[in-house]
């Protein structure tokens, strides 16, 4: 399920020409307690989507944001 929900992440971000950077953090604890940190939540799993130190959110509140055509503010590039 991860892993379809990075993939679609991936996908939205290319076809709007969006340009990311992917961390993996599977083969490090100490990126996954980054992650967990930013996102505010202990238990928070992949993916998480985060524009420099500025966390947006997960993938229900990223998919929401493309559904609601509010991708720019969700990313916190408006």
């Amino acid at each position: 399920q991860i892993k379809s929900q990075q993939s679609e992440v991936t996908r939205i971000l290319d076809g709007k020409n969006i340009k990311y950077e992917l961390v993996d953090i599977s083969q490090d604890n100490a990126l996954r307690e980054e992650m967990r940190a930013k996102a505010g939540n202990p238990k928070a799993i992949p993916p998480q989507i985060v524009n420099g130190d500025h966390y947006c959110g997960d993938y229900e509140l990223f998919v929401e944001a493309v559904e609601q055509n509010t991708l720019q503010e969700f990313l916190k590039l408006a």
